[in-house]
């Protein structure tokens, strides 16, 4: 139990939230514990009147948990804007594109892809089960992707992005600006 002023912020720098800005660290892997943090901090800070900011750096992880922050994300009744630090990779990037506004420091990058594959020794069955599965987890991703660059670019197409994903893309920040996947660049608060 707090016991002070000082013991309490020790408490939620711990749990990678500041409540005086209403800012959250998304820092590290997106796993079942990011996920655990988040929702504890978010619904804190989403329960106050006020833009909620995000600081992400993060090399990605499991799309489960990303599709999860996502949504809790999409669903808070306050603006939420995100700033990427150092890299945002691969499902960090699908949780970027939930924010309202999305920022890259000058320094930092993106990783894109469609994820990886991984399956077991298994029934042939569970096998095409799991590969139908990843593509239509493929789909989402790209779904997700072509949402934000449409609003920047509306003839982009499904091609043209799939056509960028064949290997792991990483964008600069201006590269990013440009096709649509933030809103802005260098902003460091």
């Amino acid at each position: 139990m707090a016991d002070s002023f000082k013991d309490y912020l020790t408490l939620f720098h711990e749990r990678g939230v500041f409540i005086p800005t209403k800012t959250i660290k998304l820092f590290g892997e997106v796993d079942d514990d990011m996920l655990d943090n988040f929702i504890c901090n978010v619904h804190a800070l989403d329960s106050i009147t006020g833009e909620i900011t995000i600081k992400l750096s993060s090399e990605g992880g499991c799309l489960t948990t990303a599709r999860a922050i996502f949504d809790i994300i999409k669903g808070c009744k306050n603006l939420v804007r995100i700033i990427v630090y150092g890299e945002a990779a691969s499902a960090a990037t699908i949780i970027l594109q939930a924010a309202d506004i999305r920022i890259m420091t000058e320094n930092s990058k993106l990783m894109i892809h469609v994820g990886t594959e991984g399956v077991a020794r298994d029934h042939p069955r569970n096998v095409d089960a799991i590969y139908n599965e990843n593509r239509v987890d493929e789909k989402w991703i790209e779904d997700k992707y072509l949402e934000r660059i449409k609003e920047k670019k509306p003839r982009f197409t499904r091609q043209q992005l799939k056509d960028m994903l064949i290997w792991d893309r990483t964008l600069k920040p201006k590269e990013a600006l440009e096709l649509g996947l933030i809103d802005s660049i260098g902003e460091t608060q």
